[in-house]
């Protein structure tokens, strides 16, 4: 995948593996926070917290934690004597995420690494997160597997990542969104599947008491439009829609936002599982 802008003047908001070496790292960042600001993310994020019963004293990681949204929430609740791990593989996102932080005196550490093959010890922490990660990642089983290594014994695990094959949106050709949509998760997604996929990564890395939670997040039209006329520009780039069609799907696009009436949304996939004990 490339991280370079497409045809539609946008950015690829699946590109997050080289983030540091984009001239583009602001509008990632940008990107986190109008994520972050959904309210269908913020409904599941709101769940696990009541779900994992964050409480002052807890050791947390949050892998992949981006420029630190969640890192800074979960470091309120565990203050003052807790503390919070965030992990991410990118220097800009953390270069960011300790600016935010600056002044704050929240219990907070942030560290650079890989997810696939954590820098802490086994059985490290009470709670271990991640969130719209594992679509990124080559290798999401061995990530997990890490999240579970170093949680305690009967500590939680949870896990937040979309399916891409959920998307909609309402353009009127079947055919043409079928084909953008299909290219969009099978081709310019690494694991467009990983929603699906998660409750038996779970089994398989030996969690128990797995459960599952889903939710329809409605994207913001106007801060998500860029995305799905740049998907139809990978999608022609790739020789899987014509110029024409590129050029229809694109002007329906733009018609519907200018009218008020475009609507988009995504499933995701909340699972939890707790390290037996």
């Amino acid at each position: 995948m490339s991280g370079t802008k497409g045809d539609s003047g946008g950015i690829n908001v699946k590109v997050f593996e080289d983030v540091d070496h984009s001239a583009e790292s602001r509008s990632y960042i940008d990107i986190l926070d109008k994520f972050d600001a959904l309210p269908g993310i913020q409904v599941l994020k709101q769940a696990a917290i009541e779900r994992c019963r964050f409480r002052e004293g807890m050791s947390v990681l949050d892998s992949g934690c981006g420029a630190g949204l969640e890192t800074v929430r979960l470091a309120r609740l565990v203050a003052p004597s807790g503390k919070v791990t965030g992990l991410d593989a990118s220097q800009a996102f953390l270069a960011e995420a300790r600016r935010r932080v600056r002044g704050l005196r929240l219990p907070i550490e942030y560290r650079q690494g890989d997810a696939q093959r954590l820098p802490f010890a086994d059985r490290s922490f009470d709670v271990a997160r991640a969130e719209r990660l594992f679509l990124y990642l080559q290798e999401p089983a061995t990530a997990l597997a890490e999240l579970a290594r170093v949680t305690r014994n009967k500590g939680v695990v949870y896990v937040i990542e979309p399916d891409f094959e959920t998307v909609t949106i309402n353009v009127g050709n079947r055919g043409l969104v079928r084909k953008v949509l299909n290219f969009d998760c099978d081709k310019d997604t690494r694991n467009g599947w990983i929603g699906r996929e998660l409750p038996g990564m779970f089994r398989a890395a030996g969690l128990v008491d797995i459960e599952v939670q889903t939710g329809v997040v409605v994207f913001e039209p106007v801060a998500f439009s860029p995305y799905f006329l740049e998907i139809g520009a990978l999608a022609h780039n790739g020789g899987v829609i014509t110029a024409d069609e590129l050029a229809a799907w694109q002007g329906e696009i733009r018609d519907l936002l200018k009218r008020d009436q475009l609507f988009c949304t995504i499933t995701y996939f909340m699972i939890f599982g707790h390290v037996a004990g």
